[in-house]
């Protein structure tokens, strides 16, 4: 005992002497201020009891659950099972693990093992040289022996054809085995019921109560970066080197542990049998349970992706904890509410946050709620000059607190407008202005209080901002426009013409003066008494703007109801000045850390710089925190892209190899994703085809290409990726395909076709002439008969070759029809989309184009069938054929392209509309029953866009926007 409590000692003391994690390690924030999300069989996986992951070396992870090996790729889950996999004898898996060569390795309930390899499945069983088929781990060492821990006889070690039986004979232990583990001198480690064994050789070593293990079962086994063999027991964590053993850490407490896994920067990851996670790292041992979010108390499987992503495997779910750049601070970490409003930056480092239930201050990584507030709805907050905090409240008036306790209380009836008080300012003179719903309160000026409102000249008398600027001016933003307040002068702001902006949210001015404005329709610019604008045209993607905050660098952080939108300083005046064609920005929302991507505005402050450069956002959960020095460690590469399925006319092909597809082929399609699990909604793909594309086509989030029609020849795709705030990956999965011509598509047809003609004649000739010589008494009779048969073959042969000529146009014309529906096809569309728009251009007058998608298109495939699919294609064709005033093609798969030939935005939605309800009135009853069809369009029109391409860009992206607004829609 003496001997365990030494080694315990020195375990903690070599670790207080280790030195403090970098600023970006994992455990350098607590771990409830990680962004988290959980997965279960409602969202993809086929079983929610999540065994144990792996990642093999292309970047696909893998889950073991008891209803086959999953895959994930970011984006979705596809299992594999004795269903769809022959070589899988069992569906039941226990333990899945990538070996040094990049294999995997599936260990099954009562199927033996199973090995994924390069060139195949392979399954090993009793028949191969296992002891038992019922397995509850599995490994392959670097030396590429597989190592099988079976239920109730040992280890198996399998060799080529050579399999060798490690059991209590040879001096296992327990023959019950649980873990698996390989070190770094190529010994295996084995977890068993009845403590440790090692193997080196042919020899097992075997450690138990003698070597400071406890009694019991070891479930999981883990190295640290030092070498220590850490083990969770029954009875609790337990450290070993040299051959012995000691409990772990102190705070550790004495429960089963199902799973182990130590991070890159050392720290260790404990998944107990039922007491959910624990951390121990640089801040000691943390705990996370059923009550933080985990979905259940039993962690059988945790996992550290080369992203740095920690994965949690419960019997309830998946969940995975991502360090992002914005940490949320909520009511798990002590706010009144989660519902916050206004934030101020207190003299001493503090944070003030006023949320639907009080205000708190923040201050240490703790919240403690401030007395006299505990009922008031917190609207706006703001210090006066001698220290005391003015608090704006949604129905109770604005309190002055001060010492502890609010001293006065201010009420509608008693000169306030009203008790809803939106913004609170103190100007330069130390008058205090009050915005409320009915009207400005100035309190102190030289000729007392007054009240204003519409009838003295503000916009509206709904004030949602105040702002006190360095001139002495105090600027005014109400729900209709915004004032300039200097004296007794009241200056109008007049908006409108800014994309019809009406509510100003907030405000922020430049050192220069310049004012920036935070409007329902973006952010507006004024300077020199000029007001620009940047907004949806110019590829902001929100319209309302709550919140203007400029970081320690110039540049801009934008708060919405759609997250956070971070502009670099010189994008931002680039497109307020006209000079940029489209706007470079990066959103953040849930993803990132943000506990909702709902920001909060119309009160305030609702979003602020601290001292220490950080900035601080008011939202719908909570306060989201981001350090904007810390976000280039976040601007991460895309990893490679890989193509997952090429089919040839609905058929799915191989894509390895060069291909070679027979003529006549009719329609590729091909599916790629990066392999990113931080943020894959954020991964933006672009694709070309080389021999027909003729540069690169941006698709944003799609992970699907189709090509209809591709005439014969050699061509090559090429898919690549781009990370949010990152360029264009150069890496770019590919592959090569060649499809075959016809003999008539050959291009020795048509020469060898006139030669052989040319020979005819020449033939033809030499026996006319022949025939002239033998029958010189008959020349002038046979001359005129042979030049009129002569005359007769030329005309015959002109008639072929008008024949041939012919039928190189209906070539030509297939290649741009979709055999499918008979529809134009993307690149003919492309051809009409450049000369409506030149002729638009030449003629200063309108033109728009449409994006049309069929709404959960892939669900008719999947659950009615392909040929279903096409036969709804076919019939949205012929509805879209209807409208004489649209030009209409198949632009890939579901998408259908709209062109509106001279056509304005408001005409064009009105035709969309049409086509949108004619569409849902399809009759699909005699395809399938209970089917139904419904559309979302995308429009853009011309407007101030420099070209097509642009306006094509628009429609895509407000496609989406109609998609996410609910499908069956037109948005534009």
């Amino acid at each position: 005992m003496r001997r365990a409590e030494h080694f315990a000692g020195a375990l903690l003391a070599f670790l207080a002497a280790l030195p403090a994690a970098p600023a970006f390690a994992l455990d350098a924030k607590p771990l409830d201020s990680y962004a988290r999300e959980v997965w279960t069989t409602r969202d993809g996986l086929p079983h929610n009891q999540v065994n144990a992951i792996a990642q093999t070396p292309e970047g696909y992870l893998w889950f073991a659950t008891w209803e086959g090996v999953v895959r994930y790729n970011g984006q979705e889950f596809r299992s594999f099972g004795r269903n769809n996999v022959e070589a899988l004898r069992d569906s039941g898996i226990r333990a899945v693990s990538v070996g040094p060569s990049g294999s995997l390795v599936v260990a099954t309930s009562r199927g033996g093992v199973s090995v994924m390899r390069e060139t195949g499945w392979v399954t090993y069983t009793q028949a191969e040289g296992l002891a038992q088929d019922e397995t509850f781990a599995a490994i392959e060492d670097r030396a590429g022996r597989l190592w099988v821990g079976t239920e109730s006889r040992g280890v198996t070690r399998i060799e080529g054809d050579r399999a060798t039986s490690f059991t209590a004979t040879q001096g296992l232990p327990s023959e019950v085995t649980y873990a698996l583990l390989e070190d770094g001198g190529g010994a295996v480690w084995v977890g068993t019921g009845q403590g440790i064994a090692r193997i080196e050789g042919d020899r097992v070593q075997a450690f138990g109560t003698d070597a400071g293990l406890p009694r019991g079962a070891v479930f999981s086994l883990a190295l640290a970066p030092d070498g220590r063999l850490y083990a969770g027991t029954e009875e609790g964590l337990y450290v070993g080197q040299g051959g012995r053993f000691a409990l772990a850490h102190p705070d550790v407490p004495p429960v089963a542990i199902a799973s182990l896994e130590v991070d890159e920067q050392g720290t260790l990851w404990i998944g107990t049998v039922d007491s959910g996670l624990m951390r121990l790292g640089t801040r000691g041992l943390e705990r996370y349970g059923v009550s933080d979010g985990l979905p259940n108390s039993r962690v059988a499987s945790v996992f550290n992706d080369r992203e740095g992503n920690l994965w949690v495997g419960t019997n309830a779910g998946l969940m995975r904890f991502a360090d992002t750049p914005f940490v949320t601070i909520d009511s798990h970490n002590g706010l009144s509410d989660d519902y916050v409003r206004a934030l101020l930056e207190g003299p001493d480092g503090e944070v003030l946050v006023g949320t639907s239930r009080g205000l708190d201050r923040w201050q240490d990584e703790r919240a403690e709620p401030l007395a006299g507030l505990e009922r008031d709805s917190v609207l706006s907050l703001a210090r006066a000059r001698n220290g005391d905090l003015w608090v704006g409240t949604y129905s109770t008036g604005l309190a002055r607190w001060r010492d502890g306790a609010v001293r006065e209380r201010l009420l509608a009836g008693s000169g306030l407008p009203s008790n809803q008080v939106r913004a609170v300012v103190e100007d330069a003179q130390g008058q205090l202005w009050i915005g409320t719903s009915r009207g400005l309160l100035r309190r102190g000026g030289p000729g007392g209080d007054r009240v204003l409102g519409e009838r003295d000249g503000l916009p509206r008398d709904f004030v949602l901002s105040l702002f006190a600027a360095s001139d002495g001016a105090v600027w005014v933003g109400t729900s209709n426009g915004a004032a300039r307040i200097l004296g007794d002068d009241i200056t109008r702001l007049d908006i409108s013409g800014m994309d019809e902006a009406q509510d100003v949210f907030g405000m922020h001015e430049d050192a220069d003066g310049t004012l920036w404005l935070a409007t329902d329709r973006g952010v507006l610019r004024y300077r020199g008494q000029r007001l620009d604008i940047v907004g949806g045209s110019q590829g902001l993607p929100v319209d309302a703007v709550f919140q203007v905050v400029v970081d320690s660098y110039g540049n801009f952080w934008l708060t919405s109801n759609a997250g956070v939108i971070y502009v670099r300083r010189e994008d931002m005046e680039a497109s307020a000045d006209g000079r940029a064609n489209r706007l470079e920005y990066q959103q953040f929302a849930e993803a990132d850390g943000m506990g909702s991507a709902q920001c909060n505005g119309g009160a305030g402050p609702a979003a602020l710089r601290l001292a220490d450069g950080s900035i601080w956002v008011a939202t719908a959960k909570g306060v989201a925190v981001v350090q904007p020095d810390e976000l280039p460690r976040y601007q991460l590469a895309p990893p490679p892209v890989v193509i997952e399925g090429l089919r040839v006319d609905d058929r799915s092909t191989n894509a390895e190899g060069e291909l070679v597809l027979p003529p006549g082929t009719r329609k590729l399609e091909l599916d790629y994703v990066s392999l990113s699990y931080r943020t894959p909604e954020q991964i933006r793909y672009r694709y070309r085809l080389e021999g027909f594309d003729n540069g690169w086509v941006e698709r944003n989030q799609h992970r699907n290409a189709q090509y209809t029609n591709l005439p014969p020849g050699k061509y090559r795709f090429q898919v690549s990726a781009a990370q949010r705030g990152s360029g264009w990956s150069p890496e770019t999965a590919s592959v090569s395909f060649e499809i075959e011509p016809r003999f008539w598509q050959r291009p020795w047809f048509l020469p060898a076709a006139g030669s052989l003609m040319a020979l005819v004649l020449f033939g033809l000739y030499r026996a006319r002439v022949g025939q002239l010589k033998a029958r010189e008494s008959q020349l002038s009779r046979l001359v005129d008969e042979r030049t009129r048969a002569l005359s007769e073959k030329n005309t015959e042969l002109e008639q072929k070759n008008e024949t041939i000529r012919k039928q190189s146009e209906v070539f030509e014309q297939l290649s741009r029809t979709d055999g499918l529906t008979g529809l134009p096809n993307r690149r003919s569309m492309e051809e009409s989309l450049a000369s409506a728009w030149r002729r638009a251009v030449t003629g200063g007058g309108p033109v728009s184009f449409g994006l049309l998608d069929i709404d959960h298109f892939k669900r008719i495939n999947d659950g009615f069938s392909h040929d279903a699919g096409d036969a709804v294609l076919r019939r949205v064709a012929a509805v879209l054929r209807t409208r004489p005033q649209v030009q209409v093609a198949r632009w890939g798969g579901e998408e259908f392209a709209l062109l509106f030939p001279a056509t304005g935005l408001a005409q064009a939605r009105a035709l969309s509309e049409e086509l949108r309800a004619a569409i849902e009135a399809i009759d699909c009853s005699d395809i399938a029953p209970g089917l139904t069809v419904t559309a979302s369009i995308g429009l853009a029109d011309r407007g101030a866009l420099a070209h097509q391409e642009k306006m094509v860009s628009l429609a895509d992206q407000r496609l989406y926007e109609a998609k996410n607004a609910g499908r069956n829609r037109v948005a534009g």
